[in-house]
């Protein structure tokens, strides 16, 4: 445990003695343990750690989103020993849940006007924000949406007043919503309001946000399968499939290059007398094996498919082994 994690854990009992729980941010919790990633591992030893001095993480802390609460955990439950921390599985199963919430509009505020206020109010409110949509509300109630759409076809009916321009039922998503699950229906309606537990509205997100989101999610993604496809053209010129065998995880399940994992590509290249036969005369051996183990970290984090697990630090490093390997291999 860092310096930084006893100190918070020590103010942390002292804060969750008053009657207001400690709410924190998800990324400056892993700080406090000298962390920048939720890994499963990460996950354990945080929680594992809180348990030991009397406390809990509110949600838990693998399927948070953006905050938690830290409040003491129930009489009940004691603490777990901490579970000792074995060799990273590269093709583990994962979580790849990502709530509305972990969008940054769905809980930034969305801009409103009432629902007797004036249609030209509204109108001036959109082009002056260049929005394409407005929250109504009655009483601080949602009662429905104005889009340009809407104001359209209550025009071409004669009408000229903010209710007759009301769409009633737009969309409405929940922040511990499954975001996967949802897309759908933001997709079929442009946009979606956002409410908390209390159906106090939070955010909206629109397709422009989803496919932001996804864009920045993907890449990694992408990046990863191609440095995936062109480790297996090098691993299948400089292996019998019977070396492939001797360095797979699974052997009796490998047949080729296709079936290998991750791990075993790294355990392919540190062989020296497989490495040499690539031909690379002025490559440095390991720091060729440096950089790969450094992409399967990345991939390791990637998979786990959390807000803190996609950095642009993560893009630019694949981004960087691509064309690295990509001259090694000379195959466009």
């Amino acid at each position: 445990m860092t310096g930084g994690a006893s100190a918070f854990l020590k103010e942390a009992v002292k804060r969750c003695r008053a009657p207001e729980p400690l709410e924190i941010g998800v990324r400056e919790l892993l700080w406090h343990w000298g962390y920048a990633i939720r890994s499963d591992a990460v996950v354990q030893e945080i929680t594992s750690d809180l348990a030991s001095h009397g406390l809990t993480t509110v949600p838990v802390l693998a399927d948070a989103g953006r905050t938690v609460e830290i409040v003491p955990a129930p009489e009940a439950a004691a603490p777990e020993p901490p579970a000792a921390v074995s060799e990273v599985d590269d093709e583990a199963p994962v979580r790849v849940s990502l709530r509305v919430r972990e969008l940054p509009s769905a809980t930034r505020g969305v801009t409103s006007v009432d629902i007797d206020g004036t249609l030209a109010h509204a109108e001036t409110t959109m082009l002056s924000d260049d929005f394409s949509q407005l929250a109504v509300l009655q009483d601080g109630l949602l009662r429905g949406a104005i889009t340009w759409d809407s104001i359209r076809l209550a025009k071409a009916r004669g009408k000229s007043d903010l209710r007759s321009a009301l769409d009633p039922l737009p969309e409405v998503l929940k922040c511990d919503d499954d975001l996967l699950k949802q897309a759908s229906r933001i997709w079929a309606g442009g946009f979606a309001f956002v409410e908390d537990e209390d159906r106090k509205l939070v955010g909206i997100v629109t397709l422009a946000d989803l496919a932001e989101q996804f864009v920045g999610l993907a890449n990694p993604f992408v990046l990863l399968s191609e440095i995936e496809q062109r480790l297996r053209r090098l691993v299948r010129k400089i292996c019998t499939v019977e070396e492939m065998r001797r360095k797979a995880r699974y052997p009796n399940k490998t047949s080729g290059a296709d079936d290998l994992m991750f791990g075993d590509y790294k355990k392919i290249f540190e062989d020296t007398t497989l490495f040499q036969r690539c031909g690379w005369a002025d490559i440095d051996h390991q720091v060729f094996v440096d950089k790969l183990d450094r992409v399967r970290v990345i991939r390791n984090d990637v998979m786990h498919f959390s807000p803190e697990g996609v950095r642009d630090e993560h893009t630019r490093a694949l981004s960087a082994f691509i064309k690295f390997i990509k001259g090694l291999d000379g195959a466009p």
